[in-house]
């Protein structure tokens, strides 16, 4: 009996020291966030056996949003950046046409970057996991006939909206803001998104002239490569113990 009470006052001592730590280090820190936003510029390539051709005007376009911490002196910095915006994905490919699909996107993604430190500039190279959020918004025909043609979706099966994603970057800190608080950043980024097989069934109708109706079912699946570039403001806030209080 005497045993365990003794080894609860310890585990209680040990438990109060580290609460005292923790707040002794969170009054004597000196943490920095960064909030940045921005508009970039992207191209999605959705490679499968559905589809060959490449190019077909889906060039999207969003706006993002992040938050870093990043303390002074720092070589490495965690950011969380989100963006929403619109993207086109094919879906069906008959001929020099591509049937696609719209959808608003939200990407999230957990990046680690590391600083690279030149006399007169930085770089940050990044790299980072998160999950891609696609909403359709309809059917759209692409190609050198898709203003004569009509496409609906006549229904679907086992849909998936979010998708585990990827990325790496690189982004340009330019000389003349660096080491200020507020800085302009040029972006360099490429995602990659794995559309799981198995899932995201869709039956539609083609009415193509002197043609008619045609109808396919497809899935939407394979791998999605995004090149894209931005643009970032950043502002460095900095949290420190001023009159008793944290600012």
């Amino acid at each position: 009996m005497t045993q365990s009470m003794n080894n609860n006052k310890s585990r209680s001592y040990r438990l109060l020291c580290c609460l005292a730590c923790c707040l002794f280090s969170y009054a004597y820190c000196h943490a920095q966030i960064e909030l940045s936003s921005g508009i970039d510029l992207s191209y999605p390539e959705l490679l499968n056996s559905n589809n060959s051709k490449l190019n077909y005007g889906q060039i999207s376009f969003g706006i993002r949003v992040g938050v870093a911490y990043k303390p002074p002196e720092t070589q490495f910095f965690p950011i969380l950046n989100l963006s929403y915006g619109r993207t086109r994905l094919p879906l069906k490919q008959f001929g020099p046409d591509v049937a696609a699909l719209n959808f608003n996107y939200l990407n999230v993604m957990l990046n680690e970057n590391f600083i690279v430190h030149f006399p007169t500039s930085e770089v940050f190279i990044y790299g980072g996991i998160g999950f891609s959020y696609l909403h359709n918004a309809g059917i759209t025909i692409g190609g050198p006939q898709g203003e004569t043609m009509h496409a609906i979706i006549d229904s679907t099966d086992n849909i998936t909206k979010v998708f585990p994603a990827m990325n790496i970057g690189f982004e340009y800190n330019y000389g003349e803001s660096k080491g200020k608080d507020l800085y302009l950043t040029l972006g360099l980024n490429f995602q990659y998104i794995i559309l799981l097989s198995g899932n995201n069934t869709y039956n539609i109708s083609i009415d193509r002239p002197n043609v008619g109706y045609t109808h396919y079912a497809t899935n939407l699946q394979g791998n999605v490569i995004s090149p894209g570039f931005y643009i970032a403001v950043h502002y460095l806030l900095h949290v420190g113990k001023k009159g008793g209080m944290y600012l």
